[in-house]
């Protein structure tokens, strides 16, 4: 009898597993690295949010109210300060960009000068708004309930 084992050629199922593991992974570096940015209104929307939360917790710690002013060119923000609004900063909107502002379901006329129109007051609450943000994207709808929160839907 012969000690020798008939092997026929092939590869082994570990071989085979660890070539399919490979090609999964190169695949999906491949699919993540193709996603594309986000539409120029969508990623000002994002900044936005993270300004408004920024806003609601400034006002919180520093126990002075914060507010937030628009126009059609650009948006303010301001810090009540010595008994009257300061600007902190001041962002224009995307270029193609068409602005919308509303109060209780009512469309506000923007002002050529910003004024205050939403309030983020100290104990964490803030004047209800709607801002619609349309462009060649798409529209995006920014929505403060009153709780100091501002929330995000995209229509793309």
């Amino acid at each position: 009898m012969s000690d020798s084992v008939d092997r026929q050629g092939g590869f082994t199922l570990v071989e085979m597993m660890a070539v399919l593991f490979i090609i999964a992974l190169m695949t999906s570096v491949v699919l993540m690295s193709a996603r594309g940015e986000d539409p120029e209104i969508e990623q000002k929307a994002k900044v936005l949010i993270r300004q408004f939360d920024q806003l609601g917790q400034d006002s919180i710690v520093s126990g002075r109210p914060q507010a937030f002013g628009l126009t059609e060119d650009f948006y303010v923000f301001y810090e009540y300060t010595e008994g009257e609004w300061a600007v902190t900063s001041e962002t224009d909107w995307p270029e193609d960009a068409s602005i919308q502002f509303f109060r209780e379901d009512i469309e506000i006329d923007l002002p050529e000068d910003p004024i205050p129109l939403v309030l983020f007051e100290p104990l964490g609450l803030s004047t209800p708004f709607t801002l619609e943000i349309a462009g060649d994207e798409g529209t995006i709808i920014l929505e403060g309930e009153g709780d100091g929160r501002v929330y995000m839907e995209t229509e793309l």
